[in-house]
């Protein structure tokens, strides 16, 4: 007869262990795995419909110890409406260009088809110091389309660093305005210390945030005010133009981009107009409007002193020694050659060699936006002007 509670103990121990779990990893069909799994819980009978009930049965209670859990688990997604988290399986180092590819290839496989576990997240919270403590050596803001996925993924070639790029899981818990404020940081931090928690092999961290995290710098800098932070920026005209063809998810409105302040939003950004006050959304006027927050929170961020601001062609024109320099990262002459050869290729699109694009000469305004369009071309060239005087200055 089968002792429940004696398969239960089994089953958590079995989640705390990399050995047994990189077997179940490597599993080459269903019946082998449940082979296994019958072998893990000590339960001889043990069938494919018996372990799938059994396994659903485990999770609503289960409560893991983090410093083990995590060896092998990874934090992959936030269920804001029930404050959880789901978790899977990850043995190999993260190496994709965006961290959801990473995740989205640790789904495959049978080990994270039939073992998803979901924990609620508030109370981790109290095993946070448990897990080693996380000093991100860059942090790298950004507008969008700014060249911030080649830097991020240039580090992810240098063997000792590991880079998380655009965290969804942290972006998604840092936004989620059902917390206490004051919560906030200490989940932040919780999340990265899961996700950024370095291998043996690894001694350097790299966070690339979403655009849309970039309201949240002030925070970000107090809970790590030891990294170097790389804001990137680029023309108002040539981000538009970009997400025209294919928009980012801040630019078609399925996240919110939060800003410390108040916006001079576009007349017919909300659909309210003297005219018809039941009229669409502009989109092109959405679009400047989280345009120009980012140029405020850029400007507040440069006037910090806490920032390296760089502009997307300033970035085309650097080589990598150049960029290493400019970031206080000294590059072995093999990385700087992994590098050139890198930045040769289109880093969203997998043995494609770059093609700039071609700067677009104007932006389509109706009359009712041109005010908007200048605020925030006025916002990027004041942010410009000290960038083109640190030039001039470096070129005398």
């Amino acid at each position: 007869m089968i002792n429940f509670n004696e398969q239960q103990q089994c089953y958590w121990q079995l989640l705390h262990q990399p050995e047994s779990l990189y077997l179940l990893y490597q599993a080459q069909d269903v019946e082998h795995f449940v082979a296994l799994m019958a072998d893990f819980l000590n339960w001889p009978e043990l069938n494919l419909e018996q372990m799938l009930a059994f396994i659903a049965l485990q999770q609503p209670s289960f409560i893991p110890d983090l410093a083990r859990f995590s060896q092998v688990w990874f934090p992959s997604r936030y269920h804001a409406q029930t404050k959880t988290i789901s978790w899977v399986p990850i043995f190999q180092r993260l190496s994709k260009p965006f961290l959801e590819d990473d995740i989205c290839d640790a789904r495959r496989g049978l080990l994270a088809s039939f073992i998803q576990p979901q924990t609620l997240l508030e109370p981790l919270l109290s095993q946070r110091e448990s897990l080693p403590a996380i000093n991100p050596n860059l942090m790298i803001f950004h507008w969008s389309r700014c060249g911030s996925t080649l830097v991020s993924s240039s580090f992810s070639l240098l063997k000792t660093c590991r880079v998380l790029s655009e965290s969804m899981l942290c972006s998604d818990v840092m936004h989620h305005d059902a917390w206490p404020s004051s919560l906030i940081p200490q989940l932040v931090d919780l999340c990265l210390r899961l996700q950024g928690r370095l291998r043996p092999d690894e001694r350097e961290l790299v966070i690339k945030w979403n655009a849309w995290d970039l309201a949240c710098w002030p925070m970000l800098l107090e809970l790590y005010p030891n990294s170097r932070v790389l804001c990137l920026m680029r023309h108002p005209r040539d981000i538009l133009a970009s997400h025209q063809r294919e928009a980012g998810m801040h630019m078609a409105g399925r996240v919110k981009a939060l800003f410390l302040y108040s916006l001079p939003l576009s007349e017919n950004t909300h659909g309210e107009s003297s005219e018809n006050t039941h009229a669409e959304p502009n989109l092109d006027a959405f679009r400047m409007d989280v345009l120009h927050g980012f140029a405020q929170q850029t400007a507040a961020l440069y006037q910090s002193s806490r920032c390296i601001l760089m502009d997307y062609q300033q970035l085309n024109a650097l080589k990598p020694s150049v960029l290493s320099a400019i970031l206080e990262w000294p590059l072995a002459a093999e990385d700087i050659e992994h590098w050139q050869g890198h930045w040769r290729f289109d880093v969203k699109r997998q043995g494609q060699l770059f093609v700039p694009m071609v700067p677009a000469q104007s932006t389509p305004l109706n009359e009712s936006q041109t005010l908007s369009w200048q605020l925030l071309l006025n916002a990027y060239e004041q942010l410009l002007q000290p960038l083109v005087r640190d030039k001039n200055h470096d070129a005398s």
